[in-house]
């Protein structure tokens, strides 16, 4: 290497001297042998300098595998109409806040909105919410099972232990909700109509969001909240709650009139004050509040002749 890197030397530096005019009466120059010299014990300190920083690659016994399968990946086994659901389900609970969700899953809102307002198992499925969602839901859904397993390896003492332990919690929690419906049923709304109606001051989408945080809030089951409204099964419901966005959309659906006054006796109940955005709703819709019919958000437009 060193003997390469001299030879290397005097060959660039007289090639560079007699191109200049400078030679010696033997042909080489002066200086050249000290120079090489001192260039052939130097030349690892040369190449220490001049080298870039190494970049560290790691081995292969370091590299992770890919997550997913390229050709079918875990994440795609729910389609978009499935994960609108577990979206809507996951926000109801309230563990964590809209922002947060698309801000970790790297989603923008005009692709949540869009994505959210869309309908069937394939409506959205190339809009970045659907994968960003499908990719969260399916890690949650791993950790989830890595607990099972961590539970299913503790001992048979620890486990039966922390078993009844969630038990007592679920009894609990099912005693305090039907209290909870109960009391909410008996209460009388000061403004019903003389036929027994109800004005509706919330629009569909209010109803809506009420509905996804009391059923997150896990202290009655969908069962018993539907038990409670009386006339409503599980199909109207599901029906409702896949609507697209918007005020009027579901407005003929029984849950929306059924589901408002349930939550008007629970804010009397809880002694809660009406929101501004309630307020201007009455003042605005009047004494017979919203309409109860379905509103797509469609308008028509006739245009005449001379335009």
């Amino acid at each position: 290497m060193n003997l390469n890197m001299a030879a290397l030397l005097s060959s660039s530096v007289t090639d560079a001297a007699a191109s200049e005019g400078v030679s010696s009466a033997d042909g080489q120059l002066p200086v050249l042998n000290s120079f090489i010299m001192a260039s052939s014990t130097s030349t690892n300190g040369l190449l220490a300098v001049a080298r870039p920083p190494a970049i560290e690659i790691l081995s292969g016994d370091d590299d992770d595998e890919e997550e997913f399968d390229e050709e079918n990946p875990q994440w795609a086994k729910w389609n978009c109409q499935q994960i609108r659901t577990k979206i809507r389900n996951f926000l109801g609970t309230k563990e964590m806040m809209q922002t947060a969700f698309l801000k970790l899953c790297d989603i923008n809102s005009n692709s949540y909105y869009r994505f959210m307002n869309l309908k069937g198992p394939f409506g959205g499925c190339d809009n970045q919410t659907y994968e960003g969602a499908a990719i969260f839901f399916y890690r949650r859904k791993k950790k989830q099972e890595e607990e099972k397993a961590k539970l299913k390896a503790m001992k048979p003492n620890e486990r039966k232990r922390k078993a009844t332990e969630e038990k007592e919690k679920k009894v609990k929690k099912s005693k305090t909700g039907d209290d909870l419906l109960q009391k909410i049923q008996d209460v009388d709304l000061p403004d019903a109509h003389e036929d027994g109606t109800v004005p509706v001051y919330d629009d569909c989408d209010e109803v809506r969001k009420k509905i996804n945080y009391f059923l997150g809030e896990k202290t009655v089951t969908k069962a018993a909240f539907l038990r409670a409204l009386g006339d409503v099964n599980s199909n109207s419901l599901r029906s409702f709650m896949n609507m697209k966005r918007g005020a009027g959309s579901g407005a003929a659906n029984v849950v929306y009139r059924t589901v408002y006054v349930f939550f008007e006796k629970k804010r009397i109940l809880e002694g809660g004050k009406k929101t501004k955005k309630r307020l201007d709703n009455e003042a605005k819709q009047g004494r017979n509040g919203f309409p109860l019919r379905h509103d797509n958000g469609m308008r028509w437009v006739i245009v005449g002749k001379g335009m």
